[in-house]
Parts: structure tokens; C-alpha cells; sequence
């Protein structure tokens, strides 16, 4: 969903961004990767644990947003909630203007949830709509049905939420243009400041790459695929949205998550819960993916880390590219030669030669961006600029 990154720095004063994952699932969709459980009994003792792993980091960082991703966070209640939220406030400083997102499942919500959200503090939502088509949302596996997600969304206006963020999945089998408008056309009835649109992918390990590797599936294929992602991406600007991400669109510059972007400009982050990430600027650290594993090193006054890994100065620009030609922005070419200490053009003539003649490429000033079709082959773009990172001296 829309804070994957898994969310601020581990230490330092700079404002930074907090990812937590809340693990729990009502059942969990077939194409999904992201670590959660269906055993809700788990709860209390991974709440109890979560605060002890905020205790652990109390006052190290001041935050300037907040992500409650997962997993499905609105399956915690309100007093829940209210615990949480009394611990994050005890231990971290949030700056006056914080922007603190919540993910929301729209079949786990009743009508008095948004308002207990608003007294909390939360002041964003990004609503796992997928589809307004009941028929697309059963093989998406989701628990809700589209007069759900329509009532969802409208019950968030009427609490006075004035910033919401809808995921949509396109690219299922069969998925044709129309049908796919169809879902677009029913978001922008409700006029939300932020779209993530992101096309089916087959991820290891899931049901829905089972069923594809069984031949129950037949995947839409990927210049089907490739013609959605440019019609989104057109029809929505058509709307006035900015497609500023790869799969993000905003109403306005100032509707971009903020979250995210910190991901994208590499900034530091810390990562709370089982499976969460966390990157202060060199290192890159990540939680156990288990609860019970998690909540058995919080109970002994250990952090829940499995592993860590110091980034060299290659894959540090490595991520440099790939992180920015993800956005509109593009990636700084004076950043990187900065931390490289090498001239960007000399060090990948061949390279941009060969993408600018396939009009994937955009310049600006001091900047390096893909145009729309680059961005359809941005995995392939971002496996040249490894090869000549990585290439031997």
C-alpha cells in the first residue's frame, strides 16, 4: 500500500519518518507479500510489545510523519488506538504540522471509527478500496464489496477527513481499458486529494502465483499491462492529478504523501513492528518477521532486530537512481556525483546515449527523469545504471 517503505532515522534531531506495521489481517489476500497474521488473539501482547519497542527509542528522533500500515491497522479498537497513541506521544516528538496516516480496510470500519481517528490526531487516510467491481474484488480476495468502499469513503468526508488517499489495483486478468476506467471513474467521484495506482503483480511465496504457476491464472500480460499503466497515467493528469511517483497521483504539490517521499529522497527512517525496516543514512536494519518472535525479544528488553547491513558507497548510489527515477523529480546528477566524486556523464555516456534514443529518458537542469514510457521499463533502466555501478574496475 501507499507507506511501504517501512517508515525514521535511529537517531539524530532532524525531523524523520516512522513507519508501523500492525500485523493482523482478517484474512489475508492472495496477492499479497507483506508479513501479517490472522490470529487476532495475538493483539494484546503485540501492543504491549509495540510500546516497549517505542520505549526503546523514546526521544532518540523527532518525527515528521507518522504511517500505521500493515496488516490492517483500523482492526485495532479504539482504546487500543488510544494506548498507542499515548506511547508515541510519551516517547517521540512530533513537529506541529506532522502528517500521520493511518491505512484503513474499508470491511474492518464502522461509522463511529473515523471520528475516534480524528480525535487521535490522525489526519490522513489511504483507504485499500482495489476495486469499486464486487466481481474483481472476490479474485483480488478483499472482504468488501464496492457499496462498502463507496459508504467507507463517505462516512470519512462526514468526519471532516479532508485528505484521503485511495489504492487501486489494476492489470487482473482480462482487465480491459473500460473496466479499468470504470474503477478511476468511481474514485474521482469522491474527488480524494491522493491515488495510489498499482498494477497485480505475482509476488513469491503467495496464493495468487500458486494459481498462476498452476496455469488457474493467466496473467494480462505485459504490454496489456504496459497500455494501462500509460492510459492512467494520461487520463488522470487529463483530471488534473499529478502523476508525481510512479504509481502516485495528487490533486496539488502539497497532496503528495509526504511519508513516502522520504523514502524517495533517501531520507532516514525508523521502522516499528514485526517485519519493519529502518535506514539512518548508512545502515539498513529490519525487524523479525514473526509476532511471537517480536514480542519475545521485547519482553527480554532486546530490540527485535534479524538483521543489518551497512550500505557500500555503490549500492548507496544504486539506490540514488533507482529511488529518484522513480519520481517526477527525477534523480540530482549533482548529489550523486557529489557522493560518487565522479563525473555522472562520463561515468554513463553509453548508457544515457542508449536510453535518451529510446525517448525513455527526461532532462532538466541538474536532473534525470524518465518520461512515461521510461517509466514502464524501470526495472530494466535501473539494471543498466547497476551494471555500470557495478561493473569491474
Amino acid at each position: 500500500m501507499d507507506g511501504r517503505g517501512r517508515g525514521a532515522g535511529r537517531g539524530g534531531s532532524t525531523p524523520a519518518a516512522l513507519y508501523v506495521h500492525i500485523p493482523f489481517c482478517v484474512r489475508k489476500c492472495p496477492y499479497c507479500n507483506f508479513y501479517s497474521v490472522e490470529d487476532l488473539s495475538l493483539k494484546s501482547g503485540f501492543l504491549k510489545a509495540l510500546m516497549g519497542e517505542m520505549a526503546l527509542y523514546s526521544h532518540a528522533v523527532s518525527l515528521d510523519t507518522v504511517y500505521f500500515g500493515g496488516g490492517t491497522p483500523s482492526l485495532l479498537s479504539h482504546g487500543e488506538l488510544s494506548r498507542l497513541f499515548a506511547a508515541l506521544h510519551r516517547c517521540f516528538t512530533l513537529s506541529s504540522d506532522a502528517e500521520i496516516t493511518m491505512e484503513v480496510n474499508p470491511g474492518t470500519l464502522a461509522e463511529d471509527d473515523f471520528r475516534a481517528f480524528r480525535s487521535l490526531g490522525i489526519n490522513r487516510l489511504n483507504i485499500g478500496v482495489q476495486s469499486f467491481r464486487d466481481d474483481k474484488l472476490k479474485f483480488l480476495g478483499r472482504i468488501h464489496d464496492g457499496a462498502t468502499a463507496r459508504q467507507v469513503i463517505r462516512s470519512a468526508r462526514s468526519a471532516g477527513f479532508d485528505n484521503l488517499g485511495l489504492d487501486l489495483i489494476c492489470g487482473v486478468p482480462h482487465e480491459s481499458r473500460d473496466l479499468w476506467l470504470e474503477d478511476l471513474k468511481a474514485a474521482l467521484d469522491f474527488s480524494p486529494e491522493h491515488l495510489s495506482c498499482y498494477l497485480l503483480t505475482y509476488e513469491p511465496g503467495t496464493p495468487m502465483i500458486r494459481k498462476r504457476d498452476a496455469g488457474k491464472i493467466k496473467p494480462l500480460g505485459d504490454g496489456p499491462s504496459a497500455d494501462l499503466f500509460r492510459f492512467t497515467s494520461r487520463y488522470l493528469e487529463e483530471q488534473g492529478y499529478l502523476h508525481y511517483e510512479i504509481s502516485n497521483f495528487a490533486r496539488t504539490s502539497g497532496l503528495k504523501s509526504r511519508h513516502n517521499q522520504a523514502y524517495w529522497r533517501g531520507d532516514t527512517y525508523l521502522g516499528l513492528g514485526p517485519s519493519a525496516h529502518a535506514f539512518d543514512g548508512i545502515r539498513r536494519s529490519w525487524n523479525v518477521s514473526s509476532v511471537k518472535d517480536y514480542v519475545t525479544a521485547l519482553d527480554a528488553g532486546r530490540l527485535p532486530v534479524e538483521g543489518s547491513e551497512i550500505l557500500t558507497l555503490d549500492q548507496s548510489l544504486l539506490e540514488m537512481v533507482m529511488l529518484g527515477l522513480r519520481t517526477r523529480e527525477g534523480m540530482d546528477i549533482r548529489a550523486f556525483e557529489k557522493k560518487s566524486g565522479e563525473d555522472f556523464e562520463e561515468r554513463f555516456r553509453e548508457l544515457l546515449n542508449r536510453v535518451e534514443q529510446e525517448g525513455w529518458l527526461r532532462r532538466r537542469e541538474e536532473r534525470l527523469a524518465l518520461s512515461l514510457d521510461g517509466m514502464v521499463y524501470l526495472d530494466g533502466i535501473t539494471g543498466l545504471f547497476a551494471e555500470g555501478l557495478f561493473r569491474e574496475e
